[in-house]
């Protein structure tokens, strides 16, 4: 137990000698409890990898923090040996070595949200990409380790590992990217982005994104998440970045590197920290990478939010994940993209191994094998046609009454139900990961770049219909033969001018949304002239490829220009707001926005430089079949007067003709009975 000044003010009479053999005891005690913490968690009667609580109730988590390096963290005493009060300095904790203790860190990193880079796991349906943005170049570039179509890998730009991190770390978890098999270069000061586990699992309240992202900024790693869970503060005026800058890069890293001072009321007498945590996150904390406002502005007020979470789910009750953290993605024919690991496979194999103790190696991997096969099987049941199907989570069964089946092999569920309603132009959407919502920013606005609109009704690869995000890209590039180099923002910014926002409008258009010019463009790329060895310069921009040939600017649409899209599931609208429920017009009139909608292709370019294009267009239908069809319900109600009109003839003809049968049935009967007479 620590002693309060007031407490060793006691001893003062007794002289120094007392107080030496005080705090030498203090200190054997604290290393004692330390080691015997330590035994425990590692070689004690239970192994704290063995340990499972096997119950739904929460476990909490009253446990020590374990540093880089595995040893316990345990902050110096309140007074020193001299009596005079000391700083709680000491090393930043490890997610992987405290949180690891128990969980296998390992099999969770291989998880969804982490394993990108890895090119162990199968790309799936595309989904939202990273936005490389930076307003002073007007660059905006979709980028995917997983190597969808439509976006760039990091290293196609020029990106490197490093870079990707501490662009976008602000909403990643940490791993993949951020936690190299080799720590090299500049990580041997800031040390690895770990996944940081209390991002998805805390539910005290207490995490701050915004400090995380401070310390992401200045390059903090692997002080980080002690930061942004409110352990501590930088123990130093100069970042780990500034420090990095400093290393040459022949030379090992600092050998001591700035500590982490601690909040001492995080830690009890033991020197355990208490986390409130939860496997089942809770929606606030998805929603901190995962929220898409289309309602700007003051005018959010007006959203009704998903009707799942009103109704009381939790995104994980449909977003589901075991150890792995292989999270279900909620997307039909997803259990076809699935990769079964081998670190799956030998984590199940361990489990049966360890309930069947007579089972040989091999026979358990196979059944391990066999389990997670049919555990991906059942991955449809949580689709919305499969829940909605079994009726699961008390959700409404499937009725649709009146609805031509037809529509449930050209539709997705999400066509009718989810995102806002179609209207005759795009609606632009601010998500987390293109426009870092959740941190203080200057207000976003309708062009604050990158521009993402919704909802846009493509046909995905399945052949459905469905609503979709989507986003043009632009940027500075070289153009050799048919081969495209986007340029950094950094690299292009070296090699031309571009208007300067003025100083009174900074704070009117603080991201520089004033678009470009034809002539500002062609003298950007005039700018080039002699700088690129390698390519013609070029830049692409709302659909098009902007060119200077022969002194004149060209521009025409290009494939490495076409928008990228990803499908919208959220937020889910009731039926009664689904679309079609207000009759078959909804899709089938003949201004029809599922159909005719104007879909511009946004970027810095002026107004209506860009291309413009129909739904139909979008998706290559046919725009005189789905005028024709549109037609064809001017005349629905005289169609409807029609067929009920012939109706009511075939029922007259056949109630006639049926009592004149029945009539003669009769007589015949009658003449007969008449004959036997």
């Amino acid at each position: 137990m620590r002693q309060s000044p007031s407490q060793f003010s006691r001893w003062a009479p007794f002289g120094g000698a007392v107080r030496q053999i005080i705090c030498t005891l203090g200190r054997a005690s604290r290393l004692l409890l330390s080691a015997w913490v330590l035994i425990y968690c590692n070689h004690g009667f239970l192994f704290a990898e063995d340990v499972h609580t096997e119950s739904r109730t929460p476990f909490l988590h009253n446990i020590p923090l374990h540093d880089a390096q595995g040893r316990i963290i345990s902050p110096p005493a309140l007074l020193g040996d001299d009596g005079k009060p000391q700083e709680a300095k000491a090393n930043p904790y490890s997610t992987a070595l405290t949180c690891g203790k128990c969980h296998d860190y390992d099999a969770i990193s291989q998880g969804w949200h982490f394993n990108a880079d890895s090119g162990t796991a199968k790309p799936g349906r595309p989904g939202e990409p990273w936005i490389l943005t930076d307003p002073a170049t007007h660059t905006q570039i979709p980028l995917s380790y997983r190597g969808w179509a439509g976006t760039f890998k990091p290293s196609e730009v020029g990106l490197s590992d490093y870079q990707f991190v501490t662009n976008f770390a602000r909403h990643f978890p940490g791993g993949g990217p951020g936690e190299p098999g080799k720590i090299r270069g500049r990580m041997a000061v800031t040390g690895a982005l770990e996944i940081d586990c209390l991002i998805c699992h805390q539910t005290a309240g207490r995490y701050d994104h915004e400090a995380r992202f401070n310390a992401l900024k200045a390059e903090n790693f692997r002080w980080t998440p002690t930061i942004a869970a409110g352990l501590g503060s930088f123990a130093s005026s100069r970042s780990a970045g500034s420090i990095a800058d400093s290393v040459r890069p022949d030379r090992p890293a600092p050998a001591t590197l700035p500590a982490i001072k601690y909040n001492r009321d995080r830690f009890d007498t033991e020197n355990n920290v208490t986390f409130q945590v939860s496997r089942r996150s809770p929606v606030n904390n998805c929603y901190y990478c995962h929220t898409s406002q289309a309602e700007l502005g003051d005018a959010r007020w007006h959203s009704d939010l998903d009707v799942h979470i009103k109704a009381g789910l939790l995104c994980v009750d449909c977003h589901r994940n075991g150890l792995d953290h292989a999270i279900v993605r909620g997307y039909e024919g997803e259990e076809k993209d699935r990769t079964i690991t081998d670190t799956a496979i030998d984590l199940r194999k361990q489990l049966i191994r360890r309930d069947n103790t007579t089972i040989s190696e091999d026979d358990a991997k196979k059944l391990a094998k066999q389990q997670l096969q049919s555990e991906v099987g059942k991955i449809e049941t949580l689709t919305c046609r499969g829940c909605h199907t079994d009726g699961r989570l008390g959700s409404p069964r499937l009725v649709h009454k009146g609805l031509p089946p037809i529509h449930f092999e050209k539709l997705t569920c999400t066509a009718c139900h989810s995102g806002p309603l179609p209207t005759s132009e795009e609606q632009v959407v601010h998500t987390s990961m293109a426009h870092k919502l959740g941190l203080p920013a200057p207000e976003r606005g309708k062009n604050t770049a990158p521009v993402v609109i919704e909802p846009v009704f493509l046909r995905g690869a399945d052949g459905k219909i469905g609503p979709y995000k989507m986003v043009w890209p632009s940027f500075w590039a070289r153009l050799n033969g048919n081969k495209l180099t986007p340029m950094l923002p950094a690299e292009a910014a070296t090699n031309f001018t571009l208007p300067q926002i003025a100083s009174e409008d900074v704070a009117r258009d603080p991201y520089n949304t004033k678009p470009l010019t034809d002539s500002q463009i062609q003298k950007a790329l005039a700018s080039f002239s002699g700088g690129l060895s390698n390519g013609d310069p070029v830049f692409i921009a709302a659909g098009k490829i902007y060119r200077v040939d022969k002194g004149a600017l060209n521009s025409w649409e290009f494939a490495a220009a076409k928008p990228y899209a990803w499908a919208l599931a959220h937020d889910v609208r009731p039926a009664a707001q689904a679309l079609g429920a207000r009759g078959c017009a909804d899709c089938h009139a003949k201004d029809s926005p599922m159909y005719f909608a104007t879909v511009a292709a946004r970027g810095p370019v002026e107004a209506n430089a860009g291309l413009r294009k129909e739904m139909w267009e979008l998706r290559g239908d046919d725009k005189s079949v789905a005028s024709f069809f549109a037609f064809t319900f001017h005349f629905r109600l005289l169609l409807k007067c029609i067929v009920f009109a012939c109706a009511f003839v075939i029922l007259g003809v056949l109630l006639h003709f049926g009592l004149r049968g029945l009539g003669a049935i009769s007589a015949r009967a009658g003449l007969a009975g008449k004959d036997k007479t």
